[in-house]
């Protein structure tokens, strides 16, 4: 009997980590579909469902959720819809697992939807902690309703099994983000320039800000001043990627939008790619923001980061990340440290406390292995 396993993908970066999981669950002849949702399926945030479909790797179910409005009602509508499709899509396609990752409000849904459809659930990354987004309400929650954990360090791992994971069913696989980082073919510095639109004789950062949801701080506010302390390290260009489909996020994107049409130095992409986002991190000076991938993949990279604001305290970090708080003289300050020769050639001989060795195989297996002993 042939297994049905279920991975949910709400984002771009979501779907860039459980890419590899997926083509290994694939190889062992499993029936895999993607249930697509979330900003995969919204204009305003690059409509990047084509990105899975030129893949082909496995078919897709979709849910347009409607991100229009990403205010707390709107989002709390779109969490609404969210359920009630989910549920319908589960309820029809009867899968035996369902393999969700994060802590995003579109995941939490279809984990809940999973469990009323009595829907196993295996679980990436739980026990982790964002201080300064809602997202941490989720993941939390996200744990406890299912039934593998897969935690990218040990000491998440730990906290999985506090909040109530049976051990023998919580491990420590690494994160999927580095497996990408290390494995992403590496492209020319000179193709990397000619989709940045940057010239031969210039250098570059890449740069992101998501909104802290768990902060009434202005979003817009907060990436203005990122973006203009980032403005006196010219002559770099400044590379901005896309916010995510949170609260406030479809206005740090228009913002952008605006800000990088008024110089030659400035580029904004609401999405890069998996492959040609982390060529382009490859190849920059520094990233700057506050992306988890600053935290989990960059440092694989031997690139130096900056943490910028709430949004990513208390996770646990390498050595080459440096964090500042999203104030004008803080930023400056860290540009000074993490530009410096000294300072860059140090973050080679920084770990990562993230990285393992086939981090997608061990997650493929033990879905496989759960699945065959419920048979």
């Amino acid at each position: 009997m042939s297994q049905k396993i279920c991975v949910f993908t709400g984002t771009r970066a979501e779907y860039g980590l459980l890419r590899p999981v997926v083509s290994k669950l694939r190889t062992c002849d499993t029936d895999v579909f993607w249930l697509v949702s979330g900003s995969h399926l919204s204009d305003s945030y690059g409509h990047t469902l084509h990105e899975i479909e030129a893949d082909a790797l496995a078919p897709c179910v979709c849910a347009d959720i409607a991100l229009t409005d990403n205010s707390p009602a709107g989002v709390c509508d779109s969490m609404g819809r969210a359920m009630s499709q989910f549920g319908n899509i589960l309820a029809n396609q009867q899968p035996d697992i369902l393999l969700a990752l994060g802590d995003r409000y579109e995941a939490f849904c279809a984990v809940t939807a999973a469990v009323v459809q009595h829907v196993p659930v295996a679980h990436l990354y739980g026990g982790e902690t964002t201080l300064g987004a809602i997202d941490e309400y989720f993941r939390n929650a996200m744990t406890t309703m299912s039934q593998l954990h897969f935690t990218s360090c040990e000491a998440y791992r730990h906290k999985v099994i506090q909040l109530g994971a049976e051990p023998s069913k919580a491990w420590n696989v690494g994160a999927l983000g580095v497996e990408n980082a290390l494995h992403t073919p590496v492209l020319p510095e000179g193709k990397v320039r000619a989709y940045l639109g940057i010239p031969e004789d210039a250098n570059w950062i890449i740069a992101t800000w998501h909104p802290e949801t768990m902060s009434e701080n202005d979003p817009v506010n907060q990436v203005a001043i990122l973006a203009n302390a980032l403005e006196t390290l010219a002559p770099l260009h400044i590379v901005f990627t896309g916010a995510n489909a949170d609260t406030g996020g479809k206005a740090v994107n228009d913002w952008l939008l605006h800000w990088a049409e008024k110089s030659p130095r400035r580029h904004f992409f609401l999405s890069l790619g998996v492959e040609r986002y982390l060529n382009a991190a490859r190849y920059a000076k520094a990233v700057v923001g506050n992306s988890s991938s600053g935290i989990i993949e960059i440092p694989s990279l031997q690139v130096p980061v900056l943490d910028v604001g709430d949004r990513q305290q208390g996770r646990v970090r390498a050595a080459s990340v440096l964090h500042c708080a999203c104030r004008r003289d803080e930023l400056s300050a860290c540009f000074q440290k993490f530009l410096d020769l000294h300072w860059a050639d140090s973050v080679r001989l920084c770990g990562n406390p993230y990285e393992q060795e086939d981090t997608s195989g061990q997650i493929a297996q033990r879905c496989l292995r759960y699945v065959l002993d419920q048979i």
